[in-house]
């Protein structure tokens, strides 16, 4: 029986990592020891593609959901690492010691993985796991797969999109009316859904943090900055009206809604609603136009609604980071004379991860 010659072993290696398409390229991992903190990346599958890769990967499960995550390397720089993020995807997923993981390099900095089990079979839960980012904290499930009241299995369908591509116009006027159903029970949907039978789902769409978690104290860093640059401006003389918020998850994940402090609108807002312009100082990407108006009800509220998403997309905030709203020009009216405001935005981590824009049909 013949055996390949060592000149041939060595035109194979060559011809594999530097003539074959990137997308051909994959590896595997046996999940042992710490596994859920950080995984190794192969050193040969590293030499080969650490040009390819960027700090921040993209893992895409079994059921087609991504997972941003960090790239290391380690205190001697002679491993690298899947670090920030990876202990989130391992929860995710249900991965499990002695799990098999194939990862097979797709481009762009992202891998499609698939997880296998000791019997050598595909772990099932990974087809329907989802990040539990995009879940409404009123569970911890990370299934799209639940049993409704009646027993019977519900799938729930969830769309992600990539927010460098999304088109804005999703949140240009009309997107206001939306509905924030995170918290919504199964009760209220059932109800809701027999009151409309033969209507078609309608989507909502919320965004992701690829954030990687914060350390003990830095929930607090944001507002902390923001207290003392305010402070600053009055030590300066610098007399204009301003406000502070510090961004909670419907602000910046779901609902998509800011309120102004009530005491606050009533001495210095237009009392209609209107449009504002909202600038960012240093940024190079212009200002924004976006639809502040007045709640109707008991509790009557100037928000900030329309628009609103497309100005956190782009500036990336997240959950605790704090907003300094300094008016630098009263408004009058939309037509007249618009209200202008300087945003002063100050994070919790200074390291941006763009968000992820999805969707899933309520």
């Amino acid at each position: 029986m013949g055996k390949k010659c060592e000149g041939c072993k060595i035109a194979e290696n060559y011809n594999y990592w530097s003539e074959l398409p990137a997308t051909k390229h994959q590896f595997f991992k046996v999940m042992y020891g710490d596994f859920e903190l950080q995984m190794n990346i192969p050193q040969k599958f590293m030499e080969c593609f650490k040009e390819k890769l960027s700090p921040w990967c993209t893992i895409i499960g079994p059921s087609k959901q991504k997972w941003k995550i960090r790239l290391s390397s380690t205190y001697n720089e002679r491993q690298m690492v899947f670090s920030d993020g990876w202990k989130q995807f391992v929860r995710d997923n249900g991965v499990e010691t002695n799990d098999f993981l194939v990862f097979r390099f797709v481009g762009d900095s992202s891998f499609e993985v698939s997880v296998f089990d000791k019997s050598g079979c595909e772990k099932e839960g990974c087809h329907f796991s989802i990040n539990s980012n995009s879940r409404s904290r009123r569970t911890s499930c990370t299934s799209t797969l639940h049993i409704n009241n009646h027993g019977s299995v519900v799938k729930e369908e969830i769309e992600i999109f990539d927010s460098s591509s999304e088109d804005k116009s999703l949140w240009e006027e009309g997107e206001e009316e939306s509905e924030d159903v995170s918290h919504v029970t199964e009760e209220k949907r059932e109800r809701r859904g027999s009151s409309s039978e033969g209507k078609l789902p309608q989507s909502q769409k919320y965004f992701i943090s690829n954030r990687r978690d914060l350390k003990p104290g830095e929930k607090q860093r944001a507002s902390k900055m923001a207290e003392s640059y305010r402070h600053n401006m009055k030590d300066n003389k610098r007399v204009l009206p301003t406000f502070q918020i510090t961004m909670l998850p419907t602000h910046v994940y779901r609902g998509f809604y800011l309120t102004i402090p009530k005491v606050w609108a009533n001495k210095h807002m237009i009392k209609e609603s209107h449009e504002l312009e909202l600038r960012v100082p240093g940024s190079t990407k212009g200002s924004w136009k976006v639809g502040c108006r007045w709640t109707k009800g008991g509790s009557i509220q100037c928000q900030l609604r329309s628009k609103w998403p497309v100005f956190l997309l782009e500036n990336n905030l997240e959950e605790y980071d704090t907003c300094v709203f300094e008016l630098i020009q009263k408004g009058i009216s939309d037509d007249v004379r618009p209200p202008i405001f300087n945003v002063h935005i100050f994070r919790t981590v200074d390291h941006i991860v763009p968000l992820t824009v999805s969707t899933r049909m309520v």
